[in-house]
């Protein structure tokens, strides 16, 4: 007896397959629907540890009048590279607290406080004073006028070798010189910035807010929350901005800017050199965050797009949305990946095209790139955060992953997305995006830079100064906002040639002048949609690549650079030590595969730089320039190590 053979398709198959499996289909539709508990991980970031013996730098953390930005301070004091930093009282004063440089906020200070203070900057200890209390005029040598100010500019001395003029947008006091020297002054000449010496020490004062400072720079306005401002349909995160970065310095990160003048004014009044370490990994001049919205993609466009990241040694972070499915689905999509892994078979199942399984996201994991998600909050924060992490657990591509960016950068309150984000363990949000109406002067021209005053992470932190677990990574060279990528009508209209000479000249800009950690967005779907497009921005991402691993920056994705910040943030001084010629010092850092770079200041007070050892071995040392103070340069491993810096006289 002869049968005839018929070729089963793909459908036909799938099909039976469903069919033959009922019960176990209905029992796996019923898992498929039942709700995941959302996460409740902690929001907030942990507090500095309490001063033991000595350390280099102490933050006293007293109550203070509300908002109170005391905590950001430490945020700051990270960035810059600063280790060691411990948390005092100074209401509970005791024989315990030993330091080199003490930075004080807003809190009122009681009597005995103010004479413990002056005691120890009059016996040769640093005091830095963040809009102190008046209390403490005659240590930074002002008089106060008794008249709060608002001015829109800080004007430091060329000497700061900071670039200024640089934005405020918090209130001042008035103060007349008594023996300080101006550092900063406001547009009418008023001092905002001073330092003074007093007895064997020196204090800096800040007439305004510092931290609070930072934060609207690079937080926008909170006056603004929720207003449609930017003429783009939705509140994404440019509407904090419009009409509040001044758009003729937006080529200036100023919030660093601001950052560093602290680092320079802490080095001026230590009485020991305070090294720091640099910014970014492998001592490299700056960084590229490379990262790709991707929606509804196919793995084939996923891989064009990472073979041009993988020609310059690269890796970049993915944010996918996959196309929507009801959980039928979701089910036979599911079905479908698993039988395409197997013989014979699989290939016919799994189709030409496929989208991204979990064995996809396994696979690009382990070259090193991130997979993680790219939320769609039109119909609520909460809600779209909720039902895109159910879809990505659901499809089996989790674990999810530490950093993100939502869809069309959309943004609620303040910090509304951070408080969300950090509820599910994300600790880095890249929705801060140079792009729109927002970056475009009132003459047409359009502008490229830093549209949160930034090239640098800093936690978020709240409008009461709480801060919260999620870096703020801005993201700076964006295909969209430089060519006609969705034909919105908002982008400056350039071919990837064109569009690559400004994307690299901001590069280089960070190489030269401003230490940043480059945020980069090159959508996945150009190379979904085809054509002319997709030619246009594989050009542009090619060749800014291309020039930022020519100049030995690290092409990283955000995973990998958070990854990097932890590390960094969390090596610690087991000891350091100074006998007015020797720094003695120990090391601790955490397990890591990047190198980090130690600054050694080249010049303290009346003394320089003349050798340095690390363990047994003399180290030459490059030297780097920040905010016109020269520095050493010293690999360092990971581990405990000792360095030994020797200084003479000048």
């Amino acid at each position: 007896m002869h049968y005839v053979q018929r070729p089963i398709t793909r459908r036909a198959f799938l099909s039976g397959m469903l069919a033959a499996t009922g019960l176990g289909g209905m029992v796996a539709f019923g898992i498929e629907q039942w709700p995941l508990s959302a996460p409740t991980t902690n929001i907030k970031a942990p507090p500095l540890p309490q001063a033991r013996g000595f350390a280099p730098l102490l933050l006293a953390q007293d109550r203070a009048p509300q908002p109170d930005f005391t905590a950001y301070l430490a945020e700051i004091l990270r960035t810059e590279g600063f280790v060691g930093l411990r948390q005092i009282s100074l209401r509970q004063i005791n024989s315990d607290i030993n330091g080199a440089v003490i930075i004080v906020g807003s809190a009122p200070l009681p009597k005995e406080s103010v004479e413990w203070l002056s005691q120890f900057v009059r016996s040769g200890g640093g005091l830095i004073g963040i809009r102190p209390d008046p209390a403490l005029a005659e240590m930074f040598g002002v008089a106060y006028l008794g008249v709060v100010q608002r001015d829109d500019s800080l004007y430091p001395l060329p000497s700061t070798g900071i670039a200024g003029p640089l934005q405020l947008h918090t209130v001042y006091d008035r103060v007349r010189l008594r023996g300080a020297e101006l550092v900063a002054s406001s547009s009418d000449g008023d001092p905002l910035v001073t330092i003074h010496q007093i007895g064997a020490g020196r204090a800096a004062l800040w007439t305004f807010d510092l931290a609070q400072t930072i934060a609207l720079i690079r937080q926008g306005n909170p006056a603004w929350i929720n207003q449609e401002r930017d003429l783009m349909e939705g509140l994404r995160t440019s509407d904090l901005f419009v009409d509040w970065i001044d758009l003729e310095r937006i080529a200036i990160p100023q919030a660093d800017e601001h950052q560093r003048l602290l680092s320079r004014m802490i080095d001026e009044v230590s009485p020991i050199p305070i090294p720091r370490l640099w910014y970014f990994p492998d001592n490299a001049a700056s960084a590229i965050i490379a990262t790709g919205d991707a929606h509804g993609s196919r793995v084939s466009h996923i891989e064009q797009w990472l073979s041009i990241i993988e020609r310059h040694a690269g890796l970049a972070s993915i944010y996918y949305t996959p196309p929507p499915a009801n959980t039928a689905g979701r089910l036979t999509r599911k079905l479908r990946w698993t039988l395409s892994r197997t013989p014979l078979i699989g290939a016919a199942i799994a189709g030409d095209d496929p989208l991204p399984g979990p064995h996809h996201v396994r696979e690009w994991r382990d070259r090193g790139h991130e997979f993680g998600i790219h939320p769609y909050v039109e119909d609520g924060l909460e809600d779209g955060y909720y039902r895109h992490w159910c879809e990505f657990i659901k499809l089996g591509y989790g674990p999810l992953p530490p950093t993100v960016r939502t869809h069309r950068v959309l943004w609620r309150g303040w910090v509304d997305n951070a408080i969300v984000q950090a509820a599910y363990g994300i600790r880095m949000n890249l929705d801060h995006y140079h792009s729109g109406p927002a970056v475009r002067k009132p003459d047409g021209t359009w502008t490229m830079g830093y549209l949160n005053g930034s090239g640098l992470p800093l936690r978020f932190v709240s409008e009461d100064g709480t801060v919260i677990d999620v870096y703020q990574q801005a993201t700076h060279l964006v295909d969209e906002h430089l060519m006609p990528v969705f034909q919105t009508g908002f982008d400056v209209g350039l071919d990837g040639a064109r569009a690559a000479i400004q994307s690299i000249a901001q590069i280089a800009t960070s190489i030269d002048r401003y230490p940043a950690a480059l945020g980069l967005q090159c959508h996945v779907d150009p190379f979904l949609i085809g054509g002319q497009i997709a030619h246009e921005v594989a050009r542009w991402l090619d060749q800014i690549l291309g020039y930022a691993a020519g100049m030995g920056l690290p092409i990283m994705t955000a995973e990998r650079w958070l990854s990097f910040i932890d590390v960094r943030n969390t090596s610690d001084w087991l000891e350091i030590s100074w006998n007015e010629q020797r720094l003695s010092a120990t090391i601790s850092i955490p397990p890591s595969p990047f190198s980090l770079t130690l600054l050694v200041p080249e010049t303290h007070r009346q003394t320089r730089l003349r050798t340095i050892s690390l363990g047994r071995e003399s180290i030459p040392g490059q030297k780097r320039q920040i905010a016109g103070k020269t520095y050493r340069m010293i690999r360092l491993r990971s581990g405990q190590q000792q360095m030994i810096a020797d200084y003479a006289s000048l």
